[in-house]
């Protein structure tokens, strides 16, 4: 009811037609404030016509989607759910005039055609080949289809070996390398799920992310995990969690902890796997760190496997690690032609045009895995891939022929976002200005939305394979447990981008100002939280860096640079304490803040 009155007392931007001269800041205001009032009603209305819809109060629901389109008239899902509820509500004869004002609109305003999904709804309709009720029929299409993986024989039976080394021999350390896109997180995970399911192992799993730096990263994650979960010995639990709370050498209490650990069971010591994700972030120090913890644990069955990039920044980190004894390498490369083929059969069937859509993707993708589930996922968002059967999927025209770049596929990612309803696509940019990992709590706050409206966007964006949900804890459910996670209520929590590099992209897209801005907007609101952890100090300076408020910053780098000290992190340490210098310097006026491509990697 309050929502129904709040969009009642919307009538358009706010001050139209006002003008101040020569006051750019104000019209700065001014654009961003409509901009908020205006998306605030939108997601009003949607929620409101969702409401009334699921309800079967369809003529409220109508008059709710129908000024929602006024308001919107070039977004065609809208048109799609005006359209759907006229059918609801037995008005069929209306909702296919709707789709001619809506065709009509496009071709003016646009010069384009429809969607292949809202000329899809228009054709079913006009069928007349709904059954009474027709709800099942225009409900959201299912679940994006699951890329297979393929062409990782290889790779996987390495991996296969170096785990048997870590069981047979004691502590092993295998790097998973290979170039951003290629999948080495994904065959880490698929083979970690095996071995969930055939061995009594406990799977602990942390990130080694650039920005913020974090001092310990990964290793306090790593710590708290395993004291979290009490997979420690009863006698020797205490001494871990003194360990884990920062008093001492991080060396010294990690491998304190991973003794307590395998003293649980002294006959037969549970295999232990650590996870390490974003190798290339790695510092110098902790990579020094992790080859420190291979010898002192001899023969005992710790496999510590690292996923990422094994070149640029992080190059000669990596190749450090190379050089010790009890480190493996297993490098993944592109895909072949043959084993895009192999997905494109997975997904059509013998019966499908599976030439046709291998071609397409080899392509737009040139072998990158990454550029070959998103351009699936982007056929699938724009209709041209349809759901045919349980698991089977129909191509029903043909795809577009294009050139594949890096550019291409940041463009795919763009696209797919802008499909994405005005309320889903900022709620998925603020989590890019958040970073890899966000939590629902935080976007609320931020956004300064309803709950209701947050839950239906995170599970648009679950659905369509941009997010998915985050835990420190390893499962080795199938991916599908997301929403039936959320069916059940799991709707709080931890998410993370499905790559990285759709982050990154969504990130770098962010006009600068807007970046800053929304920085400042998440730093105020983590000021404010007391459930940060350790690390609140530089996630903090971090956001404020960002947004250009030194001064601001300032008071968290130094309580960054002290924690680093503290953990004797001298790397993060020596980074923050520059940064000290360097933020006193441009709040005084002697530098310029950060840009775009700063930003977006620090």
């Amino acid at each position: 009811a309050r929502l129904a009155r709040a969009v009642e007392l919307y009538r358009g931007d706010l001050l139209t037609g006002f003008h101040l001269s020569d006051a750019e800041p104000f019209e700065d205001w001014l654009v961003a404030e409509q901009e908020r009032l205006r998306e605030g009603a939108l997601r009003a209305l949607r929620t409101l016509t969702a409401h009334f819809g699921t309800r079967g109060e369809y003529d409220a629901a109508l008059a709710h989607g129908r000024r929602l389109v006024e308001m919107d008239p070039l977004s065609e899902e809208g048109h799609r759910e005006v359209m759907r509820l006229y059918v609801l509500a037995g008005r069929r004869r209306r909702a296919l005039s709707h789709y001619e004002e809506m065709a009509g609109l496009l071709g003016r305003e646009l010069g384009a055609e429809p969607l292949p999904e809202t000329r899809s709804l228009y054709e079913l309709i006009l069928a007349d080949s709904l059954p009474a009720g027709g709800a099942a029929q225009l409900a959201r299409p299912p679940l994006g289809p699951l890329v297979p993986l393929t062409g990782r024989g290889e790779a996987l039976a390495a991996l296969d070996a170096s785990w048997n080394r870590a069981l047979g021999e004691g502590p092993r350390l295998t790097l998973v390398l290979g170039e951003a896109g290629v999948g080495t997180t994904r065959l880490v995970r698929t083979f970690l799920d095996t071995i969930s399911s055939q061995h009594r192992a406990t799977i602990v799993q942390a990130v080694c992310a650039a920005a913020p730096r974090r001092a310990g990263e990964p290793f306090v994650d790593v710590l708290q995990a395993l004291v979290e979960r009490d997979v420690v010995a009863p006698h020797a639990a205490e001494p871990a969690r003194r360990a884990q709370s920062g008093d001492g050498d991080l060396g010294d209490r990690l491998l304190a902890t991973l003794a307590a650990f395998f003293a649980t069971d002294l006959e037969a010591p549970r295999p232990l796997v650590v996870f390490l994700d974003g190798v290339e972030a790695l510092s110098a120090g902790a990579a020094g760190l992790l080859a420190r913890v291979l010898d002192p644990l001899a023969g005992q069955p710790l496999w510590i496997v690292a996923a990422g990039a094994g070149s640029g920044a992080g190059a000669t980190t990596v190749q450090r690690l190379l050089e010790h004894p009890r480190v493996d390498r297993v490098q993944i490369h592109r895909v072949e032609d043959a084993e895009i083929a192999e997905i494109a059969r997975a997904l059509l069937g013998d019966d499908g045009d599976v030439a046709a859509l291998a071609e397409h993707l080899a392509v737009v993708s040139e072998g990158l895995p990454l550029a070959v589930v998103e351009a699936i996922n982007a056929l699938t968002d724009a209709g041209v891939l349809v759901a045919a059967a349980p698991r089977r999927w129909s191509l029903e025209a043909p795809p577009q022929r294009t050139t594949a770049t890096r550019a291409s596929l940041e463009r795919m990612i763009l696209d797919r976002v802008a499909r994405l309803p005005t309320s889903a696509r900022r709620l998925l940019t603020l989590a890019a200005v958040i970073g890899r990992v966000f939590d629902v709590e935080l976007l609320q706050r931020v956004e300064r939305e309803h709950i209701g409206v947050i839950e239906i966007g995170l599970e648009l964006m679950l659905e369509r394979w941009l997010i998915r949900q985050h835990a420190r804890r390893w499962s080795d459910d199938p991916r599908e447990r997301d929403l039936v996670l959320w069916a059940q209520g799991a709707r709080r929590g931890s998410f993370e981008f499905a790559h990285p590099l759709l982050r990154e992209t969504i990130y770098r897209a962010l006009d600068p100002r807007r970046r800053r801005s929304l920085h400042g907007e998440v730093a105020e609101v983590l000021a404010g939280r007391e459930d940060l952890g350790a690390a609140a100090a530089e996630t903090v300076a971090h956001h404020w860096w960002q947004a250009g408020e030194w001064e601001r910053a300032l008071p968290h780098l130094e309580a960054a640079a002290a924690r680093a000290a503290e953990l004797g992190d001298s790397d993060t340490e020596r980074f923050y304490r520059q940064r000290v210098a360097e933020a006193a310097g441009r709040r005084d006026g002697a530098g310029p803040g950060p840009d775009a491509q700063t930003a977006a990697t620090d």
